[in-house]
């Protein structure tokens, strides 16, 4: 699984309020680390499919234990904020991988951090996209073969697509994918469902090629794997 990171730096006193902490508290001060959400590499760049989330995007969650200390937009921490010494839990989280569709990138990540008293801590996050990432393209010979052809991708979670030409986010379970194709004779063709398992922080690219006549070749390919389904169809009906 392909990572990014949200560093959390101390920053530089006289860049800051002053934190009035005690031997007792501590103070947090975060900065997002310019560029790494849109260097996160899913067999591609999730800035082709989706609009990255800046650092103000960002929910963060300061938790002591099972308590929630603090939560609320990154952009929104007070950095004269105290909290007792002690050990956190800190979250970052971006879009929800329940909320499926086109555009729509979710990103989660948590570190453990000890505030020590008298001092600035600082904490590094690292975040992976939690969504898997599915598209569909097709080549040339298929093109050629049919006139016209719709998608559909049903997800897991059972939220239907119909007429798929964009890349689809949705949480990492499985996908059934079925088609109808018209060929240059005019006739409708259905391709049967067909359900692959997925993973998060992968993009699917789903690929239609015609390479011989009377056949239609669906490639599913992750990094160096490639994984063929071949359904026939005599082209020339």
């Amino acid at each position: 699984m392909k990572r990014i990171a949200i560093v959390l730096i101390a920053l530089a006193a006289m860049a800051l309020p002053a934190c009035q902490k005690t031997a007792q508290t501590g103070c947090l001060s975060f900065s997002l680390k310019e560029g790494e959400v849109a260097d996160v590499q899913t067999k591609g760049n999730v800035s082709d499919y989706a609009t990255v989330p800046s650092e103000g995007d960002f929910t963060l969650t300061v938790k002591n234990g099972s308590a929630i200390v603090w939560s609320g937009l990154l952009s929104t921490w007070n950095v004269t904020d105290q909290l007792a010494a002690g050990k956190y839990t800190v979250e970052a989280v971006y879009g929800s991988v329940e909320d499926e569709g086109y555009a729509k990138p979710c990103f989660a990540g948590s570190a453990d951090v000890t505030v020590v008293g008298g001092q600035n801590t600082s904490v590094t996050i690292p975040v992976s996209l939690g969504n898997a990432i599915v598209r569909i393209s097709c080549t040339d010979e298929f093109k050629s073969y049919y006139t016209s052809y719709s998608f559909t991708v049903t997800t897991g979670a059972g939220n239907v697509f119909e007429n798929v030409t964009d890349a689809i986010f949705m949480d990492a379970y499985k996908f059934t994918l079925n088609g109808t194709f018209t060929t240059q004779n005019g006739k409708n063709v259905t391709m049967a469902p067909k359900s692959w398992n997925v993973d998060a922080a992968t993009c699917y690219n789903v690929v239609f090629d015609a390479t011989n006549v009377g056949n239609v070749t669906v490639s599913i390919s992750f990094d160096d794997t490639v994984q063929t389904v071949e359904f026939e169809q005599d082209l020339n009906e």
